[in-house]
């Protein structure tokens, strides 16, 4: 039996791919979470920039000012739409990791190793 064949090593070998795709699965959660945070910060700097433009009536604003705050909502819109897609984007990956989680099990059990996920 050679050392590609050891059940400690195969078992060891299986630890070790969980453990990557667990810190892989980490650093991209919070990569979409750091992303989320600074739409979540874009869209209160608009939201308060779209609050003061708001308090003056708009008979007293000029044609450019309207227009900004029209481009104000927009922008507001497309980072709401962001972080929708991010959202999606983090169940996505979830049932994705969910699957290979079934896979890597499976592979194990066909082998004839143990699920020590601890």
């Amino acid at each position: 039996m050679g050392k590609k064949d050891d059940p400690k090593l195969m078992q060891e070998w299986f630890k070790l791919v969980q453990e990557k795709n667990a810190m892989v699965r980490y650093e991209s959660e919070l990569m979409i979470f750091a992303r989320e945070l600074e739409l979540e910060d874009r869209q209160s700097r608009l939201q308060q920039e779209l609050r003061e433009r708001m308090a003056v009536e708009d008979h007293l604003k000029t044609e450019e000012e309207l227009s900004e705050e029209k481009q104000i909502l927009n922008e507001m819109l497309e980072v709401v739409e962001q972080r929708d897609s991010l959202v999606a984007l983090l169940e996505e990956q979830r049932l994705r990791e969910r699957e290979e989680d079934k896979d890597l099990e499976a592979a194990m059990l066909s082998k004839g190793f143990s699920l020590n996920w601890s």
